[in-house]
Parts: structure tokens; sequence; C-alpha cells
């Protein structure tokens, strides 16, 4: 059977994505022909959880993999096989879980919320999702994307029907803090922002606090006019 492979190396991208290399092994050391490499993945917990795994093709020293819960550890290993069988699984390489940031946009006009359909409430999340990714992108120059934000949520402000209030979750990024994402899209509100979406110019409202202690907290809402 196969050597164990050497420089295992896990990075988590993003809340929801985590990618693996890895040194592929050198013909003269396979003792036979690699067909494939495995990677054993499972998360953390106390209760035993269901170990995932996938194949990559001999050639191939790194993969992505989604769909991992944000908020769980992983743990990673690897493993070759030739056509003697499978060999020997490294040792486990645990993959902390990402940190985040909550962050909330107040924005409008849009259709009153009493009209609102699916397509509608994911056409308005999927507008501010790409207003928040462009705007990152201007601070950090660079390859921010929208599989950075999660948990996404849609409210109606009852106050002024044509009102949204976004509400998401950023991870890390590289070595950009979550925080530090949440503070440039706060500075981008302050300074007045708004942004064309068809013939509409949508603003976000800068008297609503962009960080976010909980997903629950209440609506923020624009201060009450009366008529003189």
């Amino acid at each position: 059977i196969p050597p164990v492979p050497n420089n295992i190396s896990v990075l988590r991208l993003n809340g929801t994505h985590m990618t693996i290399s890895w040194s592929l092994i050198p013909i003269i050391e396979a003792r036979g022909f690699i067909q494939s490499y495995l990677i054993r993945y499972q998360e953390i917990a106390k209760r035993k959880r269901q170990i995932s795994s996938v194949s990559v093709p001999a050639t191939d020293s790194s993969v992505v993999i989604g769909g991992l819960d944000p908020d769980k550890s992983y743990s990673v290993s690897i493993s070759a096989s030739t056509n003697a069988g499978q060999g020997t699984f490294t040792d486990v390489i645990i993959v902390d879980e990402t940190e985040s940031s909550l962050f909330q946009l107040r924005a409008g006009p849009f259709t009153s919320c009493g009209e609102w359909s699916i397509s509608i409430v994911n056409s308005i999340k999927s507008f501010i999702r790409s207003v928040v990714v462009d705007t990152v992108k201007d601070y950090c120059d660079c390859g921010f994307l929208d599989s950075f934000i999660s948990n996404e949520t849609l409210l109606c402000d009852t106050q002024n029907r044509t009102q949204a209030v976004y509400r998401a979750q950023v991870f890390n990024f590289d070595s950009i803090s979550s925080t530090q994402i949440v503070s440039w899209i706060e500075d981008w509100v302050l300074n007045g922002a708004s942004v064309t979406s068809g013939p509409i110019l949508v603003t976000f409202d800068l008297t609503c606090l962009v960080p976010l202690n909980s997903i629950n907290d209440e609506i923020c809402q624009l201060p009450m006019t009366t008529s003189p």
C-alpha cells in the first residue's frame, strides 16, 4: 500500500469552504501507481458525527470542500490509494471555526414589503449583497466574494414599508478580520452611500448602525417626523 501523503495544509477560506492541499507522492515512493487521494473530514462535536469524504484524481494536489457549518470546527485527514488498496490516513488536522461578525443595512426605496414575493426578496438580497461585495473590494483591493457572506435575512420596516433591513454574517477573509470588513461597510454608509438600481436610486440609511450584536435586534428605524 502507498505511504502517507506529506505537507498537508488546510485553510478555512470562509464559513462554508476550506481548501486542502498536499504534496503528490513521487512515483519512486508510491509502491505502485497512485490512483487517487481520499480526503476524510468530520465535524467536531460532543456527539459522534458522520464522516464525509471526497476522492480526487492522482494528479490533483488540492481540493476545495464546501457545505461546512461556519460555527463548527472540523477534523481532516488524507490517504492515497493504489491498485493494492487504500493507504494509511494522515494524522488528523483540526480546522477551527471561522470568526465572523454580524452587520445590517437599511436601504430603500423598494417595492412595498406588503407585496414582497420570494423572488422579490431574493432579488433585493442579491442586489444588496453585490453592493456589499463591491464596497469591500473598493476598500481592500482584494478578491472578496459573496461566498464570504451568509445567513442573510431581509426584514420589512413597518414604519416605512418601502424600506428593507438587510442582515447578514460576514467572515474573516485571508488576513482581514470580519470586524474590519464591517467597519469598511460602516464607513461607506456614513459617507452617504447610494447606488442606482435601474431607474431607482437606492439610498443606504446612515442613521442605522451597521454593526449588529444579534440577528434578533430590533429593527433600526428612521426618526419620526411631524408636520409643522
